[in-house]
């Protein structure tokens, strides 16, 4: 069978994490296609190479330098409404795979993610469906069957809804003294995942420090 031609373009402000998927996918002897990968660092040039070229597939991370993945997205899709969007991320959490969706994209997997799992996102994508990391579809599904979405907790501070139940459970892991590194091979997650998640937290939070955090976490009712 012919192998299809594949236009990608990735999107990362770390040179070291293009070249490494640019690699993945060009080197790779995959029976379904050839890909061809161009490369943008920021929104703008992203935008630049979407005008001066046709891809068949954008593959974008969450968290960029400027801006964040899914306000990219929603650019991309308002101005090229058939763009097939894969997001790839540090983030294993359902909030942000959400936002990628409401932005437009169509997938959502970790930058730790195997070569074989990424064929079969970029593939799924390709073909108009979605495609989540296995653990974020059944939290997906979890949470649509059984309505686990909301994190009960005994507070009337908005900031406390506006945390997804990982970060939640980070913050207690926090309160417990565990280090960035033992939280992450307790959730058996890379310890830049953690780092990004727990600088996420603060700055949602409006924090500067763990103290802040924790104190935070016991006024709240976050932590016995």
């Amino acid at each position: 069978m012919e192998k299809k031609n594949v236009k990608i373009l990735i999107v990362d402000d770390h040179p070291i994490v293009r070249d490494g998927i640019k690699t993945m996918l060009e080197m790779g002897d995959f029976d379904c296609c050839v890909f061809n990968i161009l490369e943008a660092g920021n929104g703008e040039e992203t935008m630049t190479m979407l005008k001066n070229n046709a891809f068949d597939l954008v593959i974008m991370d969450y968290q960029l330098e400027e801006t964040d993945g899914s306000s990219l997205a929603k650019r991309v899709i308002e101005s090229y409404p058939e763009q097939h969007i894969l997001a790839l991320s540090n983030y294993d959490d359902i909030e942000y795979a959400g936002n990628m969706l409401k932005a437009g994209a169509r997938g959502y997997v970790m930058k730790n993610v195997g070569t074989k799992e990424l064929i079969k996102a970029i593939n799924t994508v390709l073909e108009g469906k979605l495609y989540y990391a296995q653990h974020l579809a059944n939290e997906l599904i979890e949470r649509r069957i059984l309505g686990k979405g909301s994190i009960d907790l005994a507070s009337d501070n908005p900031a406390v809804a506006r945390l997804s139940r990982r970060e939640v459970e980070i913050i207690q892991l926090i309160c417990d003294q565990l280090t960035n590194e033992e939280i992450s091979k307790k959730l058996f997650l890379s310890k830049r995942t953690i780092d990004n998640h727990r600088q996420n937290i603060l700055n949602k939070l409006g924090m500067n420090n763990t103290a802040g955090l924790v104190r935070f976490a016991v006024e709240n009712g976050l932590v016995s």
